[in-house]
């Protein structure tokens, strides 16, 4: 029986990697899910207010985590950060070191903890060269900082933090069981929170690394794998409404 399903955002709720459009029909079978009495996680690097946001104007009532892990949102005015460091410093120092590859997220005026970079569109094809070259100098400078690149932004995430550990405390709070969920994710990024679940699940156009590790890889991609997969959450735990 799962109890809870935590869901990344971009490339898996939309209609694919390249896109921020939502998947409308995977928004009204995460609903359907809830409506069954699972608790629906949404799990992002997105800043907080952004996955709120999502959430309630979606129409879900779940945890919400974001920041790379860094803060979770449970409902009113309860917000709990997992990390009391920051990576505003060594966000900057790169801002000014590789200004001439990456620029700050819109998102980063809205940070506490995780900040995120975009690389020039100039140099998209060599952004895995540019991400390790950053990785490298901000590891190697702030021992407390560590650097993940989820095809969509290079993030800079206290160590002591991440979505794995966000989903954990949120299961520990509602008293959720491993072998009672689920992790759906694109990105070799999200295997930080989905190795904490029991059934581990990459959309059909996830990364490759990704791929790999999970135990179960959709048949469809983004979005429309998320739709497949609620099925069977839905099917298995024998819910008809």
């Amino acid at each position: 029986m799962i109890r809870l399903a935590a869901f990344d955002i971009d490339g898996t709720l939309t209609i694919n990697r390249s896109s921020s459009i939502l998947c409308l029909e995977a928004v009204e079978a995460l609903r359907k899910l809830e409506r069954n009495g699972v608790i629906v996680v949404l799990v992002s690097s997105n800043a907080l207010p952004v996955v709120v946001g999502l959430k309630k104007y979606i129409g879900l009532s779940g945890p919400a985590i974001g920041e790379t892990g860094a803060l979770i949102y449970y409902g009113g005015e309860e917000i709990v950060a997992t990390t009391k460091y920051s990576a505003k410093q060594a966000y900057l120092d790169v801002l000014e070191k590789y200004k001439e590859y990456v620029y700050g997220s819109w998102q980063n005026m809205f940070r506490l903890h995780d900040y995120a970079l975009r690389i020039r569109k100039q140099y998209l094809s060599r952004d895995n060269e540019i991400y390790s070259s950053i990785k490298e100098y901000v590891e190697n400078k702030y021992p407390h900082i560590k650097v993940g690149y989820s095809g969509y932004a290079i993030h800079l995430t206290p160590k002591d933090t991440g979505k794995g550990k966000a989903l954990k405390q949120i299961m520990e709070k509602h008293g959720i069981k491993q072998e009672e969920t689920i992790g759906v994710g694109d990105s070799i990024m999200d295997w930080e929170f989905i190795k904490e679940t029991k059934i581990k699940v990459a959309v059909a156009n996830a990364d490759p690394e990704l791929r790999k590790k999970a135990d179960i890889v959709t048949t469809k991609p983004s979005g429309y794998g998320v739709i497949e997969i609620i099925g069977k959450i839905l099917a298995n735990n024998k819910f008809t409404r």
